[in-house]
């Protein structure tokens, strides 16, 4: 019975593991136990040559780590099905390493551990047997703390990056997020947990069999993951009652109907195919995953604190150049000779008629499009070519023609996420994980910085709110926002004020201009002239992906082949409706 209760529990390590892939990171990951392989063969090996279980657990751990992070680099850019089948294969590969090398599985029999279970701690000079009772309390401690680590994980920067790993990777990308890097460190802590749970295991049981890591268990370790890992709190309740029914219940139904052992693992993949869907939506309504309701913005933030933005560029100084951008894909010429020139503390708008060029001149601006000829200059530096990621830490930054949101994640902790993402503290989360007192004053510095641009933004009373509770300006809004705050000194906005009503614009435009006025180079695309016309320094014009015109909002309002290509008449007077 011990032995039983220990084994499930140890198996409930690699399921809470897991759910930092299946549940937070949006990855289904169905390779969880070829990584106990890594851990109890490793371990199995490595006491073999000499080494001390804790340091024999220790080494499984990190090389899971590293082939976890490997895999999970080779899958990064995979997406739902794509990620399970690749994954699923990789199961299927060390299972079959395992049957095909005897001397590295022990064949059949497994491989069987050189000596009792022992642990000796040399600072105390004691050596504990580790009897089934004391495997129950090491593994119930390790789901402890494991269920500890997850937690602190998930509430910290990691937390908020994985959140938009899952629903909006282009997002997070834009607001300084590495993605792929991300997600194979995810897949890497995943990993090694599942490595420390396949260590328990073997030196509960002794040995390491191939039979006992086959892809079956890694079906299962998903399902209870899937379950289980959506509530916060039943979540291992749910996860360990799934390891340990669902397996007999299959091989009973297998058996019912006649069919063959070896049919258990297909009748288990219907169970859960049934389960899944009944479980998940009752346990997510119970469980209720949304943030904690943040403080009150009077409460984090004086009423005298300063709302300009904090950008370090003179006022009316270039900050970002266009000379001679070329844009295209494939064979296909968007962009040609763009010139253009964006200072701090003014608000340049780019206009033109639809297709024009106009977002493919954000996107090669932002690093998100490689131009094909021309130079992008970031004041002096030629940052041509740069990717979006290194454009991000430089200060430049854009939002999305179309709104982009983040359903789990309050306006305040998307803020976080902008303040956090584009300016990164190596080793963030491992940190934030040992409560480092840097990373205190760094926690309190974001949250300072968030609640000031909630304020600059006109946010702060919606902070708390559930982003689908905002209406469809305040959404707009918000992605200034999270420009803003991971710090840029340029701006990159397409089209903030669609679907906004005129008062709803004038806000915006309030907005804008307090931006400008703090310092910040703007570059707005924007089809609502009236709003051109009321915030911006200066305009270009662009057709058919060529510049038509660039000047003062008067001097393009009047040009003759602004009026007669843009806006199709010749009367001066129209360019201002």
């Amino acid at each position: 019975m011990m032995v039983e209760l220990a084994h499930h529990l140890y198996l409930l390590v690699a399921v809470l593991g897991l759910a930092l892939s299946v549940s937070y990171g949006g990855q289904p990951v169905l390779c969880q136990g070829a990584f106990l392989a890594v851990g109890g063969f490793g371990v199995a090996h490595l006491e073999r040559a000499g080494l001390p279980l804790a340091g024999a657990v220790l080494v499984g751990a990190v090389l899971a780590a590293c082939a976890g992070y490997l895999v999970g680099l080779l899958t990064a850019r995979l997406r739902g099905a794509a990620v399970a089948l690749s994954t699923w294969a990789f199961a299927w590969l060390v299972y079959a390493v395992l049957d095909a090398f005897p001397t590295v599985s022990g064949g059949s029999q497994g491989l069987v551990r050189p000596s009792p279970a022992r642990l000796h701690s040399p600072v105390f000079d004691v050596t504990v047997t580790l009897t089934p009772l004391a495997h129950v309390v090491v593994a119930g401690s390790m789901c402890l703390l494991t269920l500890a680590m997850v937690a602190r994980l998930t509430r910290g920067p990691a937390g908020l990056e994985w959140a938009a790993l899952r629903e909006a990777p282009a997002l997070a990308t834009s607001l300084g997020v590495p993605v792929l890097r991300r997600r194979a460190a995810l897949f890497a802590t995943t990993a090694a947990v599942a490595a420390v749970s396949g260590a328990g295991i073997t030196v509960l049981l002794g040995v390491a069999a191939p039979s006992d890591v086959s892809p079956l268990l890694s079906l299962q370790l998903f399902v209870a993951a899937l379950i289980g890992g959506t509530a916060r709190l039943w979540g291992p309740v749910l996860g360990l009652l799934v390891i340990a029914v669902i397996p007999p219940l299959a091989d009973g139904l297998a058996g019912a109907a006649g069919l063959p052992a070896e049919a258990s693992g297909g009748v288990l993949t219907a169970v859960a195919l049934v389960a899944v869907p009944l479980l998940r939506v009752p346990v997510e309504r119970f469980a209720g995953r949304w943030p904690e309701r943040t403080r009150r913005p009077g409460e984090r933030v004086e009423d005298t604190e300063d709302l300009a933005p904090r950008t370090a560029a003179s006022r009316e100084a270039v900050v970002l150049t266009a000379r001679g951008l070329d844009v295209g894909i494939g064979e296909t010429d968007i962009l040609t000779g763009v010139d253009l020139e964006v200072r701090a503390g003014q608000v340049h708008a780019l206009i033109g008629p639809n297709g024009s060029g106009k977002t493919t001149a954000l996107r090669a601006l932002a690093g998100a499009l490689r131009p094909k000829g021309g130079r992008i200059l970031l004041e002096e530096t030629d940052v041509t070519g740069a990717g979006q990621l290194e454009m991000v830490r430089r200060g430049v930054t854009r939002t999305f023609q179309r709104t982009v949101g983040l359903e789990r994640l309050s306006p305040y902790r998307q803020l976080l996420l902008g303040v956090r993402g584009g300016s990164p503290v190596p080793f963030a989360a491992v940190r934030h994980l040992f409560a480092s007192e840097s990373m205190r004053d760094h926690a309190a510095a974001a949250d300072r910085e968030a609640w000031r641009v909630l304020r600059l933004t006109e946010l702060a009373g919606r902070a708390s709110d559930r982003p689908g509770d905002l209406g469809a300006s305040e959404q707009r809004l918000l992605q200034v926002a999270r420009a803003v705050a991971t710090g840029a000194r340029v701006l990159l906005l397409d089209e903030p004020a669609v679907g906004m009503t005129g008062p709803e614009r004038v806000v915006l435009a309030r907005v804008l201009r307090r931006l400008a006025a703090g310092g910040a180079a703007i570059l707005l695309v924007e089809h609502d002239l009236a709003l051109v016309h009321g915030v911006a320094d200066r305009i270009t014009v662009l057709d058919r992906g060529r510049v038509l015109a660039t000047g003062t909002p008067e001097s393009t309002a009047a040009d003759p082949a602004v009026r007669r290509v843009y806006l199709g008449d010749t009367d001066p007077s129209s360019a201002r409706g």
